[in-house]
């Protein structure tokens, strides 16, 4: 053999060892990549979006479920079978994953029975940022009863209140100079004698009415701090200043931003007991913030919660100028 054809052959070798172990890095990395997508998409299953960086990622579930499909299906023509089984594995968290949120695209039956309604909005108003003019238009469009304001200090509500003129009155509430951390409400004044107690256990101040023409009805506006990196347990605490509150066997309505969409098990955990308006009207899926994305790349973390005898019959969502999150206004038949 010439010594140069030993050269070439051994050269050639070394090249096809190099190619195989680059086909079995990516297959690994394949691997992996599913494993740790399967874990996201179905992160709340074994409650690991109790923590970062899960908690911040399950929140836009629907758009990883939809990505992580898109790869699957690519990956089931690959050529070595670990990457087609992990591909597999992956599109079957997919599956579940859907199937989970699948049911909010589905509205629930009409109230049997409804002897009223009440129209009950919650718009975040961006430490005020937002435009009163525009927030007033949708309470007067809607003919809104209850309004939770999150991050509205008393000057931004004093404001709305010129701007609605002598239909609505409001409380404010805010626990430090900035009005980030303020909590308004507003309620027609047609209501009556209704009371207004806060309770500052959490991050926010959170208002319970009650009284006037809202009889036993308890009515909570509610902010919860947003679960950044390192700030998952405040968020959780805040959540679960709510917990009770669907299963105390009194009527409620609790409405605000809750920084949390119904794929966080702690949510869903809190508020067992508890409809989600959007859920029951078939718009569960509508993203609320941030506004400026597009809709398929929005979150849900804005609700309106009702417990039994509570029905939603209709949810609609408005872009603001100013603020982040859509102003969410719900149509609700109060039971007998």
């Amino acid at each position: 053999m010439w010594k140069g054809q030993a050269v070439q052959r051994t050269d050639s070798g070394q090249r096809d060892l190099e190619t195989l172990r680059r086909r079995r890095r990516y297959a690994g990395a394949a691997v992996a990549a599913f494993v740790a997508a399967g874990l996201v998409v179905l992160s709340d299953v074994v409650r690991l979006d109790h923590w970062t960086p899960f908690a911040q990622v399950i929140a836009f579930r629907a758009v990883f479920v939809v990505a992580l499909a898109i790869a699957g299906v690519g990956l089931m023509f690959g050529r070595r079978p670990a990457v087609r089984w992990a591909a597999a594995a992956g599109l079957l968290a997919c599956v579940l994953a859907a199937g989970s949120m699948a049911h909010r695209t589905i509205p629930d039956p009409g109230l049997e029975g409804a002897t009223g309604t009440l129209t009950v909005a919650t718009i975040n108003v961006k430490g005020g940022s937002a435009s009163v003019d525009e927030v007033a238009a949708v309470i007067m469009n809607s003919n809104a009863d209850l309004v939770a304001l999150p991050e509205a200090g008393e000057e931004f509500r004093l404001l709305l209140e010129e701007a609605l003129g002598d239909g609505y009155t409001g409380v404010s509430l805010q626990l430090t100079d900035a009005a980030v951390d303020a909590v308004s409400v507003l309620y027609r004044t047609d209501l009556g004698a209704v009371s207004a107690e806060p309770s500052i256990e959490g991050s926010f101040p959170i208002w319970e009415l009650t009284g006037g023409e809202l009889g036993a009805l308890r009515f909570l506006a509610f902010h919860a701090y947003p679960p950044l990196p390192f700030a998952t347990d405040r968020w959780r605490s805040d959540l679960e200043g709510l917990q009770g509150v669907c299963r105390s066997g009194e009527g409620a309505i609790i409405a605000g931003d809750f920084n949390a969409t119904l794929d966080h098990s702690a949510l869903r955990t809190v508020m067992d007991g508890c409809a989600d308006a959007a859920a029951s009207t078939g718009d569960g899926l509508h993203g609320t913030w941030p506004a400026s994305a597009p809709g398929l790349l929005r979150t849900q973390i804005d609700h309106v919660f009702t417990t039994d005898g509570l029905q939603a019959d209709s949810v609609s969502f408005t872009e603001i100028d100013g603020t982040d999150h859509l102003a969410v206004v719900a149509q609700i038949a109060v039971g007998s």
